[in-house]
């Protein structure tokens, strides 16, 4: 099954083709705000060298956030444009669900962070295990401190963070976790569309994906803070 799989959640725009979870061809970008000029001209230039057709994919994978809302409509509106034409199904793929298997294999917990507006970050928290990446919490939208803080007090492995919220707010998290913390390494910070297209190609084959019109952004709202009267 070919996948094409297109990341544009945050300052890279990627794009990538993979089958058999295995990546054919990859091309990334970074760009604060061109993602609407490069993300087409990257896709033709990747088929064409992989000298594969739009009407050759079996399918599509998108990240659909958390991220930056203006460069996830354009991967979102170009990939349901790109689909629906071919009449092809698409898998939403969670960015902070890319970025914890960007981390396959590192042993204890993985925690992707993504930065969010009032000083939020987006964050969840994995393991990796035999039969690859399983998420333990919800989707969550919280203070980078609070963050750690809720860490401090159940955390009984080390954690390694990624993304580039972990970036960010690293000094916290290492001021409160202290060794327990690590930083994951540059080159496996940001989400690639390589690790879209694959598991987006896993839930094509076994779930068949979705219609490209019901593929929608994913909204982390933050917990609701009740006043008192």
């Amino acid at each position: 099954m070919r996948v094409l799989g297109i990341e544009t959640s945050t300052p890279i725009v990627s794009v990538a083709v993979a089958a058999d979870s295995q990546v054919l061809g990859e091309f990334s970008l970074t760009t604060k705000q061109g993602h609407m000029e490069h993300l087409l001209p990257l896709i033709d230039q990747l088929l064409a060298g992989l000298e594969i057709a739009v009407d050759d994919l079996d399918g599509f994978a998108v990240s659909v956030g958390p991220g930056s809302f203006t460069s996830l409509r354009v991967g979102l509106a170009t990939c349901k444009a790109l689909a629906h034409t071919v009449n092809k199904p698409v898998a939403d793929i969670p960015t902070l669900d890319v970025l914890a298997w960007g981390l396959q294999g590192t042993p204890g917990l993985i925690c992707p962070v993504v930065t969010a507006r009032r000083d939020e970050v987006y964050t969840a928290v994995y393991v990796s295990s035999d039969s690859g990446i399983k998420r333990l919490s919800s989707y969550l939208a919280l203070n980078p401190v609070e963050l750690a803080q809720r860490l401090q007090g159940k955390l009984r492995a080390k954690i390694t963070f990624t993304g580039e919220g972990a970036k960010a707010y690293w000094t916290a998290f290492q001021e409160c976790l202290e060794d327990k913390a690590s930083l994951a390494d540059p080159a496996r910070m940001w989400p690639r569309a390589g690790q879209t297209a694959i598991l987006g190609g896993e839930i094509l084959s076994s779930e068949g994906g979705k219609e490209p019109g019901a593929v929608q952004a994913l909204y982390i709202k933050s917990p609701a803070i009740r006043r008192r009267s």
